[in-house]
């Protein structure tokens, strides 16, 4: 008879080791897709990437089945078939803002491949600011060549969460993807350190389209569903009076970004009504997001679960 308390789980050592071995061939395989990268022709390397991506779609059931039922749930296609290729597509736009983060420091014409949407008025802005401003976008086009336009103008300061695999995430900051860029931890940063970096005149840039936890969370609409977002931008504008600008980097044909600046947003939060005021905020930088992503769905990253909100409370309902 066998063992099927031995057979039935690892033990944390056996965990452990799995999960180190796993850690290794994905520094593996990171190292050897940076050479090709840095090594390649920027087409091929292009091209390498779309296959990657196709490979992650087609290997990757679960993230693929959460990007279709997203692209479903948002109503941006109304077929599972027309969702399974925005999903496709979105796969291998990943896939390329990672490469194209490599490859696009290489020209010495990158100024001339870059499109800027950015007004008179909001130039004046960012340069009168005395603390800085604030940035918010999404996962949408390459949003690493976004921050690394951000650079030009000052330094900047991202809130991300770090990779899982250290050493990939060693290997990243060693390439320098991005230019003067530092980072606060997504879950263990506090607002304070935020506040600070705004205060040493530096860009604050915060991709805030993912599902947010803690008390500091507030739900608001997401293409038509309840989704708990931060209200950090909102906020951290009431604190420091810094202007905040809704941009984005469209990734417009080979190589070439349209970068888009907004007009500079002040929202007004009043002592009275401060709750309310903020979580509108909130809704109105989501829902300029919202718009782009309704025009270009391919360039969004669909494969997170952004509506664990939601689901939370359909499970509820359904509990008898």
């Amino acid at each position: 008879m066998p063992n099927n308390i031995d057979n039935a789980t690892d033990t944390p050592n056996e965990w452990g080791k799995k999960t180190r071995v796993l850690e290794s061939v994905e520094y593996v395989f990171a190292r050897i897709g940076v050479w090709l990268v840095e090594h390649t022709p920027a087409r091929i390397a292009c091209a390498l990437a779309k296959f990657v991506g196709d490979i992650a779609f087609f290997f990757m059931p679960r993230r693929r089945r959460i990007a279709v039922n997203n692209i479903l749930k948002a109503g941006i296609a109304d077929t599972p078939r027309a969702a399974r290729r925005i999903a496709r597509a979105s796969a291998r736009s990943i896939a390329l803002t990672v490469a194209e983060s490599f490859i696009f420091p290489r020209y010495k014409d990158a100024d001339s491949r870059i499109e800027f949407e950015l007004s008179q008025t909001a130039r004046e802005a960012i340069e009168a600011s005395k603390c800085g401003f604030i940035c918010y976008s999404g996962h949408f086009g390459n949003w690493e060549i976004g921050a690394r336009v951000l650079s030009r103008f000052r330094p900047v300061t991202g809130i991300a969460r770090p990779m899982n695999n250290e050493r990939v995430q060693a290997l990243m900051d060693r390439k320098q993807m991005r230019a003067d860029f530092e980072t606060i931890d997504k879950h263990s940063g506090r607002p304070m350190d935020m506040v600070r970096a705004l205060k040493r005149n530096r860009v604050l840039a915060i991709l805030s389209d993912q599902h947010a936890r803690g008390d500091s969370a507030v739900v608001i609409d997401v293409f038509g569903r309840p989704a708990k977002t931060y209200s950090t931008p909102a906020v951290l504008q009431q604190l420091t009076g810094a202007p905040i600008f809704f941009i984005y980097s469209l990734r417009t044909g080979f190589m070439r970004f349209r970068i888009h600046f907004s007009e500079p947003i002040f929202y007004k939060v009043s002592k009275e009504n401060k709750a309310a005021d903020i979580l509108a905020a909130t809704q109105d930088l989501s829902k300029r997001l919202e718009e782009i992503i309704r025009q270009y769905p391919e360039q969004y990253l669909w494969a997170h679960r952004r509506w664990k909100y939601a689901e939370k409370m359909a499970a509820k309902d359904l509990t008898p």
